[in-house]
């Protein structure tokens, strides 16, 4: 199988590239340097030159709070980045697959939310991803739309947290921000498990099982690192931010992936 990897320097691609190798899969892995997936003309000329089986798109704009002061970046690169791409699988009639995110959602709901449930963002990055989603259903009916929640890898939060307890023995971290702490490993191994069994296409959710707020997701890391720093759990409303973010966002379905606090300890074991 020939696949497609857009975003492959990011978070994500980090870890589902290097699972592709094993699982023998022939596929050309791409960044922004190389392949800008706004540059309609680009896109057409170097796909026309080279046969898919499936595309992975992972290429994004994920600062939330930078989102806030560059809309017109922010959907460039996740609305009509995504469309280009989109128009790619439909030209050579194969599936993408398109990581979403749980910004989507307002964050009002008392339970975790369904696929089915109505979209509705409060900050750009959230809108901007939506119209991603808009764009690939609008393009094509052979896609997985791939939403998950507050993902964390090489270099992500719980690396900056380690490296933060080096210098600190003290951090403040809000804790009325209720999500899903989820590793790219396990993100990726579900990406894998859809391209290797056919799953129907449409919209899942993939993150980890269980929930927890930044403070307790932040104590975890330290608690099962021996690090000795101080959590100070405090409300959004001290730490203002650009960007708003959902007050409740869990992922609901039948997709959930391991309890978060197993996966962080084998992420943080992996790490020794």
């Amino acid at each position: 199988m020939r696949i497609l990897v857009t975003g492959s320097t990011g978070l994500l691609g980090k870890s589902l590239c290097p699972m592709l190798d094993k699982e023998g899969f022939q596929y050309w892995a791409c960044n922004s340097k190389i392949f800008d997936v706004t540059n309609t003309k680009m896109v057409n000329e170097i796909m026309n030159k080279i046969s898919l089986d499936f595309i992975i798109h992972l290429a994004g704009y994920t600062n939330i709070d930078q989102a806030e002061d560059n809309p017109e970046l922010a959907f460039n690169v996740n609305q009509l980045g995504t469309k280009n791409i989109a128009h790619i699988a439909k030209k050579h009639n194969v599936p993408i697959l398109y990581i979403s995110t749980d910004n989507v959602f307002d964050g009002k709901s008392d339970k975790p939310y369904k696929t089915t449930d109505a979209t509705n963002p409060i900050n750009i990055y959230g809108k901007s991803k939506l119209a991603g989603e808009k764009e690939i259903i609008k393009a094509t009916k052979k896609h997985y739309i791939i939403r998950t929640s507050w993902l964390y890898g090489t270099g992500g939060y719980v690396d900056a947290m380690l490296t933060f307890s080096n210098f600190k023995k003290e951090i403040s971290v809000v804790d009325d921000q209720i999500g899903c702490p989820t590793w790219a490993d396990d993100v990726s191994k579900k990406i894998i498990e859809i391209i290797k069994e056919n799953k129907p296409y449409g919209i899942y959710h993939v993150s980890s099982s269980g929930s927890a707020s930044w403070s307790d997701f932040t104590k975890k890391i330290f608690e099962l690192k021996k690090r000795d720093v101080a959590v100070n759990a405090i409300d959004k409303s001290d730490f203002p931010r650009p960007a708003m973010r959902p007050k409740y966002c869990v992922l609901d379905s039948e997709n959930a992936l391991p309890d978060w606090k197993n996966s962080l300890e084998e992420y943080l074991l992996s790490k020794n």
